[in-house]
């Protein structure tokens, strides 16, 4: 009898000794949830300071069209589509060539450019079309521009 509950013992314990092996220690699943929670705030934070490099391009369009500057406004509405200048692009590709991709699924899909946080392919050619007519336009033309990049631009702001 004794025997049988040794061998019963050793048999529980050998089956209980890979379970209990399989199990992430607490602490270490803790340290992987805080540094995914990092990481999804990064995405947040990145996606705002998109939305602040559109906003500054946004607002010196907005001076230079108070101002009468076409070639400006053009040049800042392109700025815009482009969610920035050359620099912006640089960091833009250096994220691509680290293996992040804002919009993975709507790159796969076509809707963004690769590595775009902000504008999609549409709103992008829409903005570029109003930023050449800005610079061949008569008034006219140019107030309907301004108002198709204002519709554009405005509806990317507060987006999540």
């Amino acid at each position: 009898m004794l025997k049988k509950a040794i061998v019963s013992g050793f048999v529980v314990a050998l089956i209980a000794l890979p379970l209990a092996a399989q199990k992430t220690p607490r602490p270490l699943a803790e340290a992987y949830d805080a540094l995914a929670d990092t990481i999804l705030s990064m995405r947040d934070a990145e996606a705002s300071l998109v939305r602040s490099i559109l906003d500054y391009h946004y607002r010196r369009a907005e001076r230079a069209m108070n101002a009468g500057d076409w070639e400006e406004v053009a040049a800042e509405m392109a700025l815009f589509a482009n969610e920035g200048d050359n620099a912006v692009a640089g960091i833009r590709k250096r994220l691509l060539e680290g293996g992040h991709h804002f919009n993975a699924a709507g790159e796969e899909a076509g809707e963004f450019e690769e590595g775009f946080v902000i504008v999609t392919r549409k709103a992008k050619k829409r903005i570029l079309d109003a930023s050449a007519a800005m610079r061949t336009a008569d008034e006219a033309g140019r107030k309907e521009a301004w108002a198709t990049f204002e519709k554009i631009a405005m509806g990317f702001q507060g987006e999540g």
